[in-house]
């Protein structure tokens, strides 16, 4: 019998926390989280927009960014506005203080991103199978 531990998607998992770690320990000076961080970035492109769309384009339900939302506005780094064609929609925008911190750890991600990309060498099984292995011992 298989091991569980040897289900790609276990591995996956165990990667993607691998990846949150050290995304959450890159951003911890900043007082963030990599899901506030991706809240961030995307308003740097979606400057405005309500929850729904945020969440849809994070991957993530409206819940889990409303509570995103929630502490990045105590944190001075995003405002809510209600919006004036519909009273019953929020907009989320960027505060200057939001953009400038999403701007400065931007490029920490795309590093990082960077090197993801770089560890993994080809899509096919083999090539991949190897890859996953690779970034279970080296993130």
């Amino acid at each position: 019998m298989e091991k569980f531990t040897d289900f790609w998607c276990f591995r996956m998992g165990a990667i993607t926390r691998k990846i949150s770690r050290e995304y959450n320990t890159r951003y911890q000076e900043y007082g963030i989280t990599i899901g506030q961080s991706f809240v961030l970035f995307d308003l740097l492109d979606h400057d405005g927009d309500g929850v729904k769309d945020i969440a849809g384009r994070i991957q993530l339900d409206s819940p889990a960014v409303t509570g995103l939302i929630d502490r990045l506005s105590r944190a001075g780094l995003v405002q809510r506005i209600e919006d004036s064609s519909d009273r019953r929609s929020v907009k989320i925008l960027l505060t200057q203080k939001g953009r400038d911190l999403a701007e400065q750890i931007l490029p920490m991600a795309q590093e990082y991103n960077q090197h993801i990309k770089d560890t993994i060498e080809s899509f096919d099984v083999p090539v991949f199978e190897k890859s996953l292995t690779h970034l279970e011992k080296n993130l």
